[in-house]
């Protein structure tokens, strides 16, 4: 008779210089669960593994697949770290890999897929809850990595879900102690949730379908992926639970729209919560559960806009290593560029207006001395040995024929500077247009320059300076 076995792996500690991963143990604890039970999973033999070194990891591995029948259905599910080489070849790595040495301690892909290959067994699901970091010579990398699963660990027969095939943070979302894709996986066979044709059964499509669309509601640059052929198309994997809270679990699925349930859905929602006789507590559970992913970007949205509001009102325009910092977390609460484009474009409007009604007395009031100047203090513009590029040391100029305060169009080197390059290019430019209608520039001086950390303004090999250096 045919057999149902899983070899479950979770690893949350490492060696040097990989981070701990407090979910993995949960995550093999929540698939044990609704593996072994008889209503739900039905799997003969479920054996977890935590924290394993390498040789065991390899022999339990060998274990699950050898000496099985044809018709045996066999799973392996890994929650850890997943590390890629130079050549993006894949490992899972261990309780002793470290960063480096993770080749040496860590179960490469391909001792995973030869013994897959090797297993008589036909019917075969491998699930992968881990991000990929690409580790090269240079050390751990944050870098995009693509990792080919179906080259890795595709075959005929086998079915491969994976939580990310890039660099995409796995992490617990709040509230929970499971790993994002995991706890929709559990959840999808646990509620039934994931029967989407309503036949009882849920097949590993359906699972991987259901727990992607979750994913991608709490963090919407998550991309699960799944690797499968005809074969892999139809291989059951668990039972769909039959009952009043799982039917009415799907009734909330088709009304809730965005994160939000309409007065007439409401109605209809209680009308159906009587009919199946749930009580209000429960109902009001399932239908929070539903919400849930929706809620959660709502809140990531909420910290991304606080945290992108307050580095504006600290400095405008953004600094470089604000904008680095914001997109680190944008990454981190797994946002992508289209879901933050308009929020920064309305935030950055309003300051952008402010900042350009701040400037204009300022420069009117710049305009207005130069032409108050008395004709003797006119600019004589002089000569530098200096390129236009060469600009590294023009604070040390001492023949700038005006310093600080008496230069017409004098402006502190800081706010020049917190211009940032864009702006402090144009706002020259705009002084040096004036002083050509002044008649105040030689005929050579063509273009113009910000010097930002000389706070001076230099226009082909021409200096007109403000002698401010910090």
């Amino acid at each position: 008779m045919p057999k149902k076995v899983a070899l479950l792996i979770g690893v949350s500690e490492y060696g040097d210089g990989i981070p701990p991963l407090s979910a993995s143990p949960n995550d093999v604890e929540a698939m044990g669960r609704i593996l072994a039970d008889p209503n739900l999973g039905g799997f003969d033999e479920v054996k977890p593994l935590i924290n394993p070194d390498p040789i065991t990891m390899q022999i339990e591995i060998k274990w699950l697949f050898d000496k099985r029948e044809k018709e045996d259905l066999l799973l392996l599910f890994f929650s850890g770290h997943g590390i890629t080489d130079d050549n993006n070849h894949l490992y899972l790595t261990t309780r002793i890999t470290a960063k480096d040495n993770f080749d040496a301690t860590a179960v490469p892909a391909s001792f995973v897929q030869k013994q897959s290959l090797n297993s008589r067994a036909k019917r075969q699901v491998m699930i992968l809850d881990c991000c990929y970091s690409g580790a090269f010579a240079d050390g751990w990398q944050a870098k995009s990595v693509g990792v080919d699963i179906k080259r890795e660990l595709g075959a005929q027969g086998r079915v491969v879900l994976t939580s990310s095939t890039a660099t995409q943070t796995s992490f617990q979302q709040e509230g929970s102690t499971l790993s994002l894709y995991t706890q929709y996986l559990v959840e999808g066979i646990e509620t039934g949730a994931a029967d989407r044709d309503g036949d009882g059964k849920i097949h590993v499509q359906e699972l991987h379908n259901y727990a992607k669309g979750k994913v991608q509601d709490v963090k919407p640059n998550m991309k699960p992926e799944i690797i499968l052929d005809k074969e892999g198309f139809n291989i059951l994997l668990a039972q769909a639970q039959k009952n009043p809270e799982a039917e009415y679990r799907k009734i909330v699925e088709r009304y809730a729209s965005h994160g939000e349930i309409s007065s007439t859905a409401r109605l209809i929602l209680r009308k159906k919560q009587q009919e199946l006789g749930i009580a209000d507590d429960k109902a009001a559970e399932i239908e929070s559960q539903v919400l849930s992913p929706f809620h959660q970007r709502l809140r990531n949205l909420e910290i991304y806009r606080e945290a992108f509001k307050e580095a504006i009102e600290y400095r405008y325009p953004l600094a470089q290593k604000a904008i680095d910092e914001l997109k680190d977390l944008q990454e981190a609460y797994g946002l992508r560029d289209e879901d933050v484009a308009l929020m920064k474009k309305e935030i950055t409007a309003e300051k952008e207006a402010e900042y350009q009604k701040q400037q204009e007395p300022t420069k009117q009031q710049q305009v207005n001395e130069f032409e108050t100047q008395p004709q003797q203090q006119q600019p004589t513009p002089i000569t530098s040995s200096k390129s236009p590029d060469d600009t590294n040391d023009l604070s040390s100029e001492s023949t700038a024929p005006f310093k600080s305060h008496e230069h017409p169009f004098y402006y502190a080197g800081a706010e020049l500077k917190a211009m940032g390059q864009e702006k402090a290019d144009e706002y020259c430019r705009s002084m040096y247009n004036t002083l050509v209608a002044q008649g105040a520039v030689p005929s050579g001086a063509k273009h113009v320059w910000a010097h930002l950390d000389a706070g001076q303004c230099v226009y082909n090999k021409y200096i007109f300076g403000f002698g401010i250096s910090f």
